[in-house]
């Protein structure tokens, strides 16, 4: 006999229609061990009464009456019963259990039962059933964990988008709704809000809400008491309470569990952060965790955000009192300048062109004459045209104060002014305008002295006969400028020098941008202070292509 060890939990269910092998089986070997044996006569009772038993093993004889072991397998199977089975079948027959494990059996015994075989394929294999239940149970644990690992960095993610946000006068409502947003998120609660300190009235005011009551939503933009949030502030201290806890508080008609979290700034309360639920489940110590991170984060970001209002109104004073009074100062001297360069130029092929035309004025021309002609015309227009940029800034033609314009007029002056320069050279000017007006609010003056610019020397490096496109495109937020020629262009290597005062280009790069219109420093400092951005697309043999865009003014048209 073998000595009985530890008991065992596991149930064996034996399915035995002989009495003799059930007595050496149940009685004499697995009981003694501490396993609890059931015994059914039948594979109808087996499956009938699997349920109530619940075992972890089965043993089960091929050779039943009715309805055989095959027979049982394969109704376990179908079944879904997922339950090791072991066969007895009489020696010489182990065909039949090579059967049996097609249908689904894990081990078998055969007639005559000897005890000592009977533990040894019992054991192994439970043992095989424990390990692989330990194996599933690994994986769900892994598979929990991960799903946490997951959450919880999702929860960070969240936290620290906060801070893509820059705060500003504009955006801080966006900022309290994004911030309990990421509260409600991270705590699985039902609703959240949001409390900071006004501190001229010494109150907390309700600033953001997600979810809540309309009790509560009533409160929005007004100093808000729940009989826990003073508690809160006075203290300095969370506080988490739920179920029977929270029924001698105001905010018990409402929920029955709250979070409330402090919002610190030089160790004094300047907000809370407030998150509730409708059942009273309490809040988990790692959602308080993270709440309080939330917390820490918002009270920098809060801080920051009255920093950048104090800047935003300090920045739009100096913008309307200075900046645009020293662009338009620069903005003269650039022109005075660039147009002294140009003189010099036109003037010398004007004379060198007349010395060829003085003495054939009667005469019918030749074709180098009629060239010099030609030459001459083109020269004195660009001559007339800067003397008029010289005399309207000698008038001081310059606007001192923002103003709505139509950009889409203003280049249709343009265009027209610079039309006789056009028609000489042969030069199309095509252009794509929105039907609508494109409404911008600038400085008129500074932004008609830049379309000009662009004009001028698209007109100026053009290939003749060729085409200048200029286009108007609205985007959601911006209002883009383009003007394109087919001239020559220039090195992609030199398009930004090209917006350097410093940058020492000579010859054809360097006179690009003079003629009547202003170089592209000059651009990019009245474009950038408009809050726009300005930018070159060339290349050699590419032609030459200009952008830039002002902040769009929508319209009842939009």
């Amino acid at each position: 006999m073998i000595n009985p060890v530890e008991t065992q939990k596991e149930r064996i269910l034996l399915v035995e229609s002989d009495p003799q092998i059930n007595e050496l089986i149940a009685q004499q070997t697995l009981r003694p061990l501490g396993y609890q044996v059931e015994v059914v006569e039948s594979a109808s009772s087996a499956i009938n009464d699997i349920d109530k038993i619940a075992p972890d093993l089965i043993i089960a004889d091929l050779c039943l009456p009715e309805v055989s072991g095959k027979d049982l397998l394969v109704a376990l199977t179908s079944q879904g019963i997922d339950v090791p089975v072991i066969v007895i079948t009489p020696r010489g027959r182990e065909s039949d259990a090579l059967q049996a494990f097609r249908l689904g059996a894990v081990d078998f015994l055969t007639h005559p039962i000897r005890e000592f075989e009977v533990v040894n394929v019992v054991e192994d294999t439970l043992y095989q059933r424990r390990k692989r239940d330990e194996l599933h149970s690994y994986s769900r644990q892994l598979d929990q964990n991960k799903e946490e690992l997951e959450k919880r960095i999702r929860d960070l993610t969240e936290i620290f988008s906060i801070g893509k946000l820059t705060p500003s006068i504009a955006n801080q409502q966006l900022l309290y709704e994004r911030i309990i947003h990421v509260a409600l998120l991270i705590t699985q609660a039902d609703a959240a809000w949001m409390l900071t300190l006004d501190i001229k009235r010494k109150k907390y005011i309700l600033q953001a809400c997600l979810n809540a009551d309309e009790a509560i939503q009533s409160k929005l933009n007004l100093p808000y008491e729940d009989g826990l949030s003073s508690l809160v502030a006075v203290s300095g201290q969370f506080i988490s309470l739920h179920g029977d806890a929270l029924r001698p508080f105001e905010l018990s008609e409402l929920v029955e569990a709250a979070l409330i979290v402090p919002i610190k700034q030089k160790e004094e309360v300047s907000g809370m952060l407030v998150v509730v639920r409708k059942t009273p489940q309490p809040f988990s110590k790692d959602q308080h965790a993270m709440l309080e991170m939330v917390a820490e984060y918002s009270s920098i970001l809060l801080e920051n955000s009255r920093h950048y209002q104090k800047l935003e109104v300090r920045l739009s004073y100096l913008q309307q009192s200075g900046i645009y009074a020293t662009i338009d100062s620069d903005l003269k001297n650039d022109l005075l300048r660039q147009a002294g360069m140009e003189l010099r130029n036109p003037i010398k092929s004007l004379m060198d062109n007349l010395d060829v035309l003085s003495n054939q004025a009667e005469r019918r021309f030749n074709l180098k004459q009629s060239d010099a002609i030609i030459a001459i015309e083109e020269e004195a227009d660009i001559l007339m045209d800067i003397a008029d940029s010289m005399v309207r800034i000698q008038q001081g033609d310059t606007s001192k104060s923002l103003e709505d314009i139509d950009l889409n007029q203003v280049v249709r002056e343009v265009v027209n002014r610079s039309q006789a320069i056009a028609q000489v050279s042969g030069i199309a000017i095509r252009l794509e305008i929105p039907p609508q007006p494109s409404i911008v609010t600038v400085f008129a003056s500074q932004i008609t002295k830049v379309i000009e610019g662009l004009v001028s020397n698209a007109l100026k490096y053009n290939s003749p006969k060729a085409q200048i496109m200029i286009r108007i495109e609205k985007k959601d937020d911006c209002t883009m400028l383009m003007i394109k020629d087919q001239g020559n262009g220039v090195d992609e290597s030199l398009i930004e020098r090209l917006f350097d005062k410093k940058s020492g280009l000579l010859g054809e790069e360097a006179r690009r941008f003079g003629g009547i219109g202003i170089s592209l420093p000059m651009m990019k400092e009245i474009i950038a202070a408009h809050g726009g951005e300005i930018w070159v697309e060339s290349g050699y043999g590419k032609g030459f292509t200009v952008f830039f865009t002002l902040p769009r003014k929508l319209t009842h048209s939009d």
